[in-house]
């Protein structure tokens, strides 16, 4: 390689490096926060009804009976307490985003300003393939539950007319009617939001009936004996199994997200979909936590029929009316899953469509309905297929693993924004002041630094204070001085993550196979470090904006869902983890592997699609081909700082 052409490899990979790192700009207010080609027509109530639906539904009827039985039996109780308050502090952080940035996209769009372009589109595109599964796993859930009521006739039907060969090689049976269900609400969809919500109420409101029917039946025929005089008591697993469970019940919880994706359809975002959020996540725990309860002490959990366990045990007791409406209950309750699924799905891909990381046209809105229907058909169909073809119970667990990366990034996120400077401009324009003006910048942002590294002790909160008096606090100054604020907080939150997963590991792996003072020592180590990193970010000043919502005890909350995402992948099936792993590792580092590898197929796909179109086609382009590169967080429109910041926030000049 010549000298001139190892220049060019040098300067393509510092471009590309610098691309990738893009973050989503926020302009002023005169952009326009609010403006959007959907149609705000959902209220407080439809947001929060919307969640709800999406979050209780196929995990009450299907996913419960099949943890009780085979991962953590009657505890499964406290499975679900366990994924509900870990998915409850992610929806803090969630909650806190959509005030700070009330737009549709939700995870991909919270990673596209906190994070950079790269990892808004693995997380954007990750949910995206998570959503088409979603859509093939609850259609396939609710074929079998209706084909169940009439004796398997319809999967004993469509066996009789379809080869077996191409059967046995795809799945164990061809599900059309799975396939049915998926095109039919996609095209219910179509309709327009105002349609789909009185819908999606009605069957949610009936779903909510059909729960509490199942916990009082339930309690009527409660005997405390199947949690005691059972196999194994209330706890047959263990506490391998409760943790093990609740990786599993985390799926249930995920429906929250569908809420976040409705920022640009909500009448007032920032007030309606925090509320939102707390209302459906409270909902969802009492519902989850009774129904689990309910079926557990009105049957024996290894007796309990993992397709059908709520309709067996009311059965049991001789209440075929309440098996009725729990039949009526589970079809509503799936209905709105798959609603929720699909609007998600849609939104996100409008999302990423319109900051140009995807076609456009997969951007486009029909007038009449003011939906992205391209998109929609487009992703929906992948699902369509899915469900027609594929057995759908591994790629259920994947699901699951990738929707807690997707919520790790946004309470790392979190962090990362809350330490960010509120202003962060570079600007490279031609002109003959240009050194003036980055004399001036520069002097600010030391201005800046000052500020954040002040010794006045009385700005400082309680528990910084205590961990400068405990440390040096002049030398470790003055040795932070030196870095930019940003990056070191960047770098502590990624090694805290780091650190966390082998904490995790070491727990879950080798506490049984090392000898207790090393895994005691190597626990203290990870500790020991994990604290002097906490103690760096929190000799930082957090910056001071005014939003609607905040998450409280930063970083301590967002911490803590680190922690509790961290756990329950650690503790979701072995291969399937490894299984992602991979995934993201060859499709990060290594996708020429791909090619030999035809279950990794999809992973180039993600890629190719981002570096030969995505990384050109990002309207984060712009900024850069005039000179440009604006980062500004807060927007006085949408009360994200106090008007005494609004002054010369945008720093731009004409070529």
């Amino acid at each position: 390689m010549s000298l001139t052409d190892f220049k060019r490899f040098t300067s393509f990979t510092k471009q590309t490096w610098i691309k990738i790192q893009r973050t989503k700009s926020i302009g002023n207010p005169s952009d326009g926060l609010s403006d959007t080609q959907l149609q705000r027509c959902l209220s407080t109530i439809d947001i929060t009804l919307l969640g709800i639906g999406h979050m209780v539904g196929s995990g009450a009827y299907v996913l419960t009976s099949s943890i009780a039985k085979n991962v953590a039996g009657p505890a499964i109780v406290l499975s679900y307490i366990i994924s509900g308050f870990a998915a409850f502090l992610c929806a803090l952080c969630y909650a806190e985003f959509s005030s700070r940035f009330p737009k549709c996209g939700s995870a991909y769009s919270y990673a596209y300003i906190a994070l950079g372009e790269i990892w808004a589109f693995v997380v954007g595109w990750n949910m995206i393939l998570e959503n088409v599964i979603g859509i093939a796993a609850v259609s396939r859930a609710s074929s079998a539950y209706l084909d169940s009521t009439i004796g398997g006739e319809i999967r004993n039907y469509t066996n009789s007319w379809i080869s077996p060969i191409l059967s046995e090689s795809l799945a164990s049976h061809i599900d059309i009617l799975a396939g049915l269900i998926t095109i039919g609400f996609t095209f219910f969809l179509t309709t327009g939001m105002k349609v789909t919500t009185y819908i999606n109420n009605t069957f949610s409101i009936i779903n909510m009936v059909a729960i509490i029917i199942i916990i009082v039946v339930g309690a009527y025929f409660s005997d405390f004996s199947n949690w005691t005089n059972v196999k194994g008591g209330f706890m047959p697993y263990g506490w391998k199994g409760v943790f093990a469970g609740s990786a599993s019940c985390f799926y249930a919880y995920i429906g929250f997200d569908s809420i976040a994706t409705s920022g640009e359809e909500a009448r007032d975002p920032q007030r309606s979909i925090p509320i939102a959020t707390f209302v459906a996540m409270i909902v969802a725990s009492i519902s989850y936590v009774g129904v689990s309860s309910a079926m557990t002490l009105m049957y024996p959990y290894d007796q309990i029929s993992e397709e059908s366990g709520l309709p067996d045990a009311l059965g049991a007791h001789g209440a075929m009316w309440a098996k009725f409406a729990v039949i009526i209950g589970a079809c509503c309750g799936m209905a709105t899953v798959l609603i929720g699924t699909i609007y998600s799905l849609t939104r996100i891909v409008y999302a990423m469509a319109d900051d140009g990381l995807l076609f456009p046209w997969m951007s486009y809105v029909n007038s009449k309905s003011q939906i992205p229907l391209m998109g929609m058909f487009f992703f929906t169909g992948f699902g369509v297929l899915l469900s027609i073809f594929m057995d759908i119970t591994t790629l259920v667990e994947m699901m699951s693993i990738g929707t807690l990366i997707a919520y790790l990034v946004v309470s790392a996120s979190i962090i990362v924004l809350r330490y960010r400077k509120p202003n962060v401009i570079q600007l490279t324009i031609d002109g003959d002041d240009d050194d003036d003006d980055q004399q001036q910048f520069s002097k600010d942002e030391n201005d800046d630094e000052e500020q954040l590294f002040a010794d006045n002790e009385q700005d400082f909160s309680t528990w910084r204070s205590t961990i400068k008096t405990i440390f040096n606090k002049k030398l470790i100054m003055e040795t932070l001085r030196g870095y930019f604020q940003d990056s070191l907080i960047s770098f502590c939150v990624f090694a805290i993550v780091v650190l966390t997963i082998f904490f995790c590991l070491i727990c879950k792996l080798f506490q049984k196979n090392i000898d207790e003072t090393l895994l005691v020592f190597l626990l203290s180590l990870i500790t020991t470090l994990l604290c002097l990193i906490i103690a760096i970010i929190y000799m930082h000043k957090p910056n001071k904006e005014t939003l609607r919502y905040k998450v409280p005890f930063v970083p301590i909350i967002p911490l803590l869902s680190i922690f509790f995402n961290v756990s329950l992948i650690v503790n979701l099936n072995w291969l399937t983890w490894m299984r992602f792993i991979v995934w993201m590792t060859i499709g990060m580092k290594m996708p020429q592997i791909i090619i030999l590898m035809k279950l990794k197929l999809r992973c180039l796909i993600r890629f190719l699609i981002y570096f030969c179109y995505g990384i050109k086609s990002s309207k984060a382009e712009y900024n850069t081909e005039i000179g440009e590169r604006i980062n500004v967080e807060n927007i006085k429109k949408w009360n994200s700082f106090d008007s005494n910041q609004n002054e010369d926030i945008l720093m731009t000049r004409d070529n």
